[in-house]
């Protein structure tokens, strides 16, 4: 049971490991940092459209 959870534990560490770099680019979209620059960019883009004059 015991060499049961070491392995667990080692599966686990080497998946953090192998996983951290897209954990550090991720986080800022699921923490919501660029929403604002996100809706900034929206708004420019939808007043910037042409008249259909």
């Amino acid at each position: 049971m015991i060499s049961l959870f070491g392995l667990v534990f080692l599966l686990q560490a080497f998946f953090y490991w192998l996983l951290k770099p897209a954990i550090i680019l991720s986080s800022p979209v699921f923490e919501a940092r660029g929403f604002g620059l996100v809706i900034f960019f929206l708004a420019i883009w939808l007043f910037s459209g042409g008249s259909n004059e």
